[in-house]
């Protein structure tokens, strides 16, 4: 049962290494996956590459369709599932635990109000069971409960909490980096690491960038 409101506005997280700064500043906005520019700039990846490759062919059932590599992705809390497998070494080729990477923050609301696409599941995006939506009002079909649990594992009286927890929202094709409000780090080392290469980037937009330990294992 879901037993927590939609907040509002409603923040969305993406994580990323810190070493793809300079690339997402540079190229001024963050691009799905399959729209991403051919200009040669360096991306690390941080994410399972099987994972990947289903996410690749997974088709979307509303919005502009497409698949969600068509889509920059968000979860709707930290503390997710994706970022526990990376501090425990449990992706293939990641290596340094949480202190690299950090939290891009905008919101649901911004997104719609600066005309972009979008849609969002109540679940893991890969999951039979998830369903998915195009319309803020649904935003109730999330469980922000879950959503915003630092402990999330299955329980015997409900085996679904680990989905719930992975419910996101994907943004079509790319999203400006103006619409970046927000950046959060691990701790004050990270913080001064991320403002130096904002601040190589005077015509972009520079958000607030805010030690947050409580978003990390």
């Amino acid at each position: 049962m879901l037993n927590a409101a939609p907040p509002y506005p409603t923040r969305l997280y993406r994580l990323v290494h810190v070493d793809n700064l300079t690339t997402l500043l540079t190229r001024g906005a963050l691009h799905a996956p399959n729209c991403t520019p051919n200009d040669g700039l360096p991306y690390r990846t941080i994410h399972s590459a099987a994972v990947q490759a289903s996410r690749q062919v997974k088709p979307v059932p509303c919005g502009p369709g497409g698949t969600v590599h068509d889509y920059v992705p968000f979860y709707f809390g930290p503390l997710s599932v994706m970022l526990l497998n990376l501090k425990t070494g449990r992706v293939p080729d990641y290596h340094e635990g949480q202190a690299p990477l950090i939290y891009l923050v905008t919101t649901a609301q911004a997104v719609q109000q600066a005309g972009c696409r979008f849609v969002f599941s109540d679940g893991h995006g890969l999951a039979r069971f998830t369903h998915w939506y195009d319309d803020l009002t649904r935003l109730d079909e999330v469980d922000w409960a879950i959503v915003g649990a630092r402990y999330w594992s299955d329980q015997p009286d409900d085996n679904d909490r680990q989905r719930r927890k992975q419910a996101e929202f994907l943004v079509w094709q790319a999203l400006d980096w103006s619409l970046t409000r927000g950046i959060a780090v691990l701790n004050n080392t990270m913080r001064q690491r991320v403002e130096t290469i904002l601040d190589q980037f005077p015509q972009r937009a520079h958000p607030t960038v805010s030690p947050k330990p409580d978003w990390y294992y």
